[in-house]
């Protein structure tokens, strides 16, 4: 009977572990996906700024800044994805 409860004991200590790295794992998964889409857009928009100020064609760079920060970031993201679910 001892050696039943210690072996329940155990897969209840294995199976929080599992909880507990399955959810640093989305965390870890959730955090970089926000990061790389608002970093890749952000880059887009001041990058746009940057270059409308230069020339004088306000808003155009802008938009275009942000919609190729746009795709860049989903370009990311779904690199991400492929790497953290091992495809």
């Amino acid at each position: 009977m001892t050696g039943t409860k210690d072996q329940n004991k155990d897969n209840n200590k294995d199976k929080k572990k599992q909880d507990r790295e399955g959810a640093l794992h989305a965390l870890a998964l959730t955090t970089t996906i926000g990061m790389e889409l608002a970093i890749a857009v952000l880059l887009g928009y001041y990058g746009g700024q940057y270059l409308d100020q230069r020339m004088a064609t306000e808003p155009w760079f802008m938009l275009a800044g942000v919609l190729i920060g746009l795709a860049a970031g989903t370009v990311g993201v779904y690199k991400t994805l492929k790497g953290f679910l091992g495809e």
